[in-house]
């Protein structure tokens, strides 16, 4: 029952976050769409079932790396943001790193029932390709239309317990308010980078604990 009730709460507070990033000026529909290839393989994955200890190790790695990478390199990330503005990334390179990257992490996100933004954020700003609040915005635009496709697909074939969503629904909503408000209009890029870094750590410590107690 966990995919599709963790996809509509997705669907939530995606878009409490699109919509603030957005009246803050930070999204750009033309940088977001390459990265929306994402959407037709998040449906079709979502009838995929694979091993869970697979793709949790796989997930803890990627997510610590990414964790470590964001919390201690402030400088070389900064330079990266640098460099990538004076190079004024084209349209034609943005799609041909956007598509296969979107299909990639839809692909998965389909699969075990989440957004992918926990990955496109840092890889974001990994790269240098976005600012924190930039990849933050597209992030949600990301998830929003993920979480969107692979519930279409998840929810032919398991149910969805609305007792249970509901007071989970209300709880995500007001989280989604307050903190993409924040997001988008009081912290600062730095801020944000930490926040992110934070959050993708507790993510990968709470896979890696769930996978001990298995």
């Amino acid at each position: 029952m966990v995919p599709p009730l963790a996809l509509i709460l997705n669907i939530i507070v995606a878009t409490m976050a699109l919509i603030h990033y957005a009246r803050a000026g930070h999204l750009s529909l033309g940088f977001s769409a390459p990265f929306l290839s994402s959407i037709p393989f998040a449906f079709v994955s979502g009838f995929v079932v694979l091993s869970q200890k697979d793709l949790a190790f796989i997930f803890v790695i990627a997510l610590f790396a990414a964790s470590a990478i964001l919390l201690t390199s402030a400088g070389w990330i900064k330079g990266r943001h640098d460099k990538i503005k004076k190079l004024n990334i084209s349209q034609t390179k943005l799609i041909l790193v956007g598509i296969p990257t979107g299909a990639a992490l839809g692909s998965v996100a389909g699969i075990v029932g989440i957004g992918g933004g926990i990955w496109l954020s840092p890889l974001l700003i990994l790269t240098g390709l976005a600012d924190p609040k930039r990849a933050a915005a597209t992030a949600s635009l990301f998830i929003l239309t993920n979480s969107i496709s692979g519930f279409v697909a998840h929810s032919v074939s398991k149910p969805i317990d609305i007792q249970l969503l509901l007071p989970l629904a209300l709880v995500v909503l007001a989280g989604g308010l307050i903190g993409s408000r924040l997001g988008a209009f009081k912290f600062n890029h730095e801020k944000i980078r930490i926040i992110v870094g934070a959050l993708v750590a507790v993510a990968a410590t709470v896979i890696t604990f769930n996978q001990l107690l298995l």
